[in-house]
């Protein structure tokens, strides 16, 4: 009986927040999907009082050692207090290939690489085996803009909130949508961070987008229990396959700091799945070459730039050495 009241429940939460998925999929979809819902629904995702707060990133990447080089001297220029990386990389081609092997050698014993050999397979192993109470993901675009302590992003409750490193009280432009957003409602939390209800975002802008692989933090029980039903094959179909869960997360509460210190620098395209729009101000080639020669991305020039100034700068190099 308990069980189908919850499934009422359910259904109900899904109608009344515009869910589409339930009407255009197989009856075996649907009832899988339902089945997933009430597991969590019930489940208990609360890290353990006894264990202290810990917080696991993986960071996708294809082809783009140096600029996945950048993100890395970014984000450990940046990012105080505790936070494991681990890269789950791909390559296209033999030179590629090496690139990685390379930039893997450089940060032996900082960061975790794991060549792909089945996308889905892989990152749900990993997940299993994480120790941390909390995950986020990256893309290897990204680059981190100022200072920020890893801690506090792990003070809201991850069941009730989402925090965001790349939301911030400037963030009015929508660089997929290419369009101005508008920013909703904002308030303070006890520790000074902004905050903001998800549903109250501008359709189709970041503020009402909480389910992105680009710096969001959720429970890692969690997102291993959904991950674990969904169907993928690449980061974009992850994020894709997601969605299907936007009206249990659009409930929560956003948070972030004051200024955004994540951004995506969208200088070039490296997937075929769907039609993202970049600058096109450093090709995928130019740029091998560039780490051949022994050059880095000079990522300080990105210091303390506003998301929106950050997404459309051009590159300048120097040598690693």
């Amino acid at each position: 009986m308990r069980s189908v009241r919850l499934r009422d429940w359910l259904r109900q939460l899904l109608a009344s927040r515009g869910l589409e998925l339930l009407g255009s999929t197989s009856l075996a979809r649907r009832r899988a999907f339902l089945e997933t819902l009430e597991e969590w629904a019930v489940g208990d995702f609360d890290p353990s009082p006894d264990l202290p707060f810990s917080a696991t990133g993986v960071v996708f990447s294809r082809d783009r050692a140096l600029q996945l080089h950048a993100l890395l001297e970014s984000w450990a220029a940046n990012a105080h207090g505790k936070a494991d990386l681990m890269v789950l990389w791909t390559a296209s081609d033999p030179e590629h290939e090496s690139s990685y092997r390379e930039l893997s050698n450089l940060w032996a014993g900082r960061v975790r690489f794991r060549r792909e050999a089945d996308f889905r397979a892989d990152l749900l192993a990993e997940l299993e085996v994480f120790p941390s109470t909390h995950l986020f993901f990256l893309t290897d675009d990204a680059m981190v803009l100022r200072p920020f302590d890893v801690s506090d992003c792990l003070l809201p409750h991850p069941r009730r909130s989402v925090f965001s490193l790349t939301h911030g009280h400037g963030l009015d432009w929508c660089f997929v949508a290419r369009k101005t957003q508008r920013i909703p409602p904002l308030s303070k939390t006890f520790a000074g961070h902004l905050r903001w209800n998800w549903k109250d975002g501008e359709d189709g802008t970041d503020w009402s987008f909480p389910l992105s692989v680009d710096g969001k933090f959720f429970s890692r029980q969690e997102m291993s229990l959904l991950l674990s039903r969904l169907p993928f094959r690449n980061p974009n179909t992850l994020e894709m396959a997601l969605q299907q869960f936007q009206p249990l997360f659009a409930r929560r509460e956003g948070v972030c700091f004051q200024d955004s210190v994540l951004v995506n620098v969208p200088c070039n395209t490296v997937q075929t799945e769907c039609e993202n729009f970049d600058t096109g101000a450093h090709g995928v080639h130019d740029l091998l070459l560039r780490w051949k020669t022994g050059e880095r991305i000079l990522w300080e020039e990105f210091a303390g730039l506003s998301a929106c100034q950050a997404e459309t700068k051009a590159f300048s190099f120097t040598p690693r050495n």
